[in-house]
């Protein structure tokens, strides 16, 4: 039976490399604990021959609290390795993990202060990360504030660097900030998280953070940032070595954890058994979400090494899990990287060749003109293989698709068109700007009813003054999954639009496929 957090017990995480630091992080951590009893370390202690007693000392007051493992430092392949033994040779399924670094320091009553932010989070997945603020031993705090994660750079070998920047703190009682990057000497959750996403062994330094946070949203997780600041961080190099001052072979480590990264992230992939091992069963990607859903979220892109204007701010929306939406983003993800419509010329599909939409080309060029159409946004816009003519008889092209990695290549191949823009977007949810028309061809047809219905009121709610939508006259409107696709009639229910003022055949007119075109002042 599940225990309440008043007698929750709460495992925390302490990966130590010759640091004279770690006895005196341990007795801080018990010392502020208010409830110090429910509280359990799990030290693994990397120390090399002539490290003295003052390396070696652990509080003798909470000697029953501390499960230690004393390593030699010489046989250690990096911070990732000896996380990953702490997880798995001393972690007993506690209620709650904590990871911090060897140095570090307190504020009082952290464990119920943690405790108790974690269930503001508005999700049931939540973890709590950031960097810490700073501490100048032996015990001097940092003046308060809230440390929020940021999206850094990518380092000469692609690899993105998060960074923190500190903002006033919140109201008491204030709920946690949604993020997408992890801190890696600061990470609470529920103890659960140390079996489903398994720390990785095979990674060095760089790279730790992103793929941990990426590894975490995947299997369903939601980061977020602590409203004040609990745990602190020294950030100088007092008092201990670096694992690379020691290791003259560290260079070749971190080169294939790196190449591990980048595989891990689609960036380049990689064929060596040894960047690969378990990345297929423990340490790869979840598959409750996918990594462009967040790359969408986080607002980056690790192909293009892009890092958009959230993820430089660090202030990311709040968003309710939806499963119906994150399956659509997989299937379409999957459709687009596989090729799964099997067209030579475009990943949008056969209907999206030229030839193939020739004829619905031109009858749509002229109608633009008939209804003085000027701005219009595509929504569903894909690869631009059939529609970037439309651009030339527009004052603005606004093209919206849900991967944000085609959007970044529309981005960089049709940039110099300084009347045409792209943006990553769900037109069943977020707000449509007020356009002339919104074109939706072949976009409703692989959404459910459900969805269907919802993008239907999105795009009345915009203020637009056409939508030209894909329909079939005459078909019945049988429901799917998300990403799946069938002819739909939008006039016939659950949908029940009005006629539309006109049809134009689109493909071949056996196919019984038309674009409508509607007034929305009619529905």
């Amino acid at each position: 039976m599940e225990r309440s957090n008043e007698e929750a017990t709460l495992f925390v995480s302490i990966a130590g490399y010759r640091d004279l630091e770690l006895p005196q992080t341990l007795e801080d951590l018990f010392a502020k604990a208010k409830h110090p009893r429910r509280v359990v370390a799990g030290v693994l202690s990397q120390l090399a021959l002539g490290d003295g007693y003052e390396y070696r000392r652990i509080p003798e007051a909470w000697k029953d609290q501390i499960r230690l493992v004393t390593v030699d430092a010489a046989s250690s392949m990096g911070v990732c390795w000896a996380r990953h033994r702490v997880q798995n040779e001393l972690f007993d399924l506690e209620d709650y993990y904590l990871q911090i670094d060897s140095h570090s320091r307190f504020d009082q009553n952290w464990d119920v202060l943690l405790i108790d932010m974690l269930a503001r989070c508005p999700t049931e997945k939540a973890v709590l990360t950031t960097h810490p603020l700073g501490y100048k031993p032996p015990d001097s705090l940092t003046a308060p504030g809230m440390p929020v994660l940021t999206a850094s750079r990518f380092d000469k070998e692609s690899i993105l660097i998060p960074k923190g920047k500190v903002l006033s703190l919140p109201p008491e009682g204030s709920m946690p900030l949604p993020g997408a990057f992890l801190g890696a000497g600061f990470v609470f959750g529920p103890g659960r998280m140390v079996r489903e996403v398994p720390y990785d062994p095979f990674l060095y330094f760089h790279g730790e953070e992103v793929t941990m946070a990426v590894r975490l949203w995947t299997h369903g997780y939601d980061l977020f940032t602590p409203t004040r600041p609990v745990v602190y961080h020294d950030y100088t190099d007092r008092g201990r070595r670096r694992h690379w001052s020691d290791h003259v072979d560290w260079t070749g480590i971190n080169q294939r954890a790196k190449a591990r990264v980048r595989h891990l992230l689609a960036m380049e992939p990689s064929v060596d058994p040894a960047i690969l091992q378990g990345l297929d069963t423990l340490y790869g990607l979840g598959k409750e979400r996918s990594l462009m859903a967040y790359e969408r979220y986080a607002d980056i892109s690790f192909v293009h090494r892009y890092i958009g204007t959230r993820a430089a701010d660090g202030r990311f929306p709040l968003r309710p899990r939806n499963p119906q939406r994150e399956k659509l983003e997989k299937s379409f993800e999957a459709i687009h990287l596989n090729n799964e419509w099997k067209s030579a010329e475009t990943r949008s599909g056969p209907g999206s060749t030229r030839n193939a939409s020739a004829g619905l080309r031109a009858g749509l060029i002229d109608m633009l003109g008939q209804l003085r159409i000027r701005t219009l946004l595509d929504a569903g816009c894909g690869d631009m293989n059939w529609n970037s003519d439309l651009v030339h008889h527009l004052d603005l092209f606004l093209g919206f698709d849900l991967l944000p990695d085609l959007i970044e290549s529309n981005r960089m191949l049709l940039g110099a068109h300084k009347n045409l823009f792209f943006n990553a977007a769900d037109i069943t949810e977020e707000q449509l700007p007020a356009v002339d028309a919104i074109l939706c061809r072949h976009t409703l047809t692989h959404l459910p009813n459900e969805l269907v219905l919802k993008a239907l009121r999105n795009v009345k709610r915009s203020g637009a003054r056409h939508l030209l939508a894909t329909t079939y006259p005459g078909k019945e409107n049988r429901d799917i999954a998300p990403g799946q696709w069938r002819p739909m009639d939008l006039t016939a229910p659950p949908f029940s639009l009005p006629a539309p003022r006109h049809l134009l055949p689109d493909g071949e007119s056996k196919n019984g496929c038309f674009l409508g075109i509607w007034s929305l002042g009619d529905w």
